[in-house]
């Protein structure tokens, strides 16, 4: 079954990728972006963010200095 993907012209490909990889990392603060090619094709785009929780003021609380 042939691909449908190698049926797009390279600089078109590029383009959608540039364009998705834009999308993964907009508003990442934390966190990756991982890219998978398969025969020379981007295939995949994974975005895992994280989020970093701050305790700082709790523990200025917890030790009786209020907030």
């Amino acid at each position: 079954m042939p691909s449908k993907t190698k049926n797009i012209p390279p600089d078109k490909r590029e383009e959608i990728v540039l364009d998705e990889v834009r999308k993964a990392l907009q508003g990442l603060m934390f966190g990756t972006v991982t890219i998978v090619v398969q025969d020379g094709i981007v295939i995949q785009i994974d975005r895992t963010s994280k989020q970093r929780l701050d305790y700082s003021a709790l523990e200025r609380v917890s030790e009786g200095e209020g907030i």
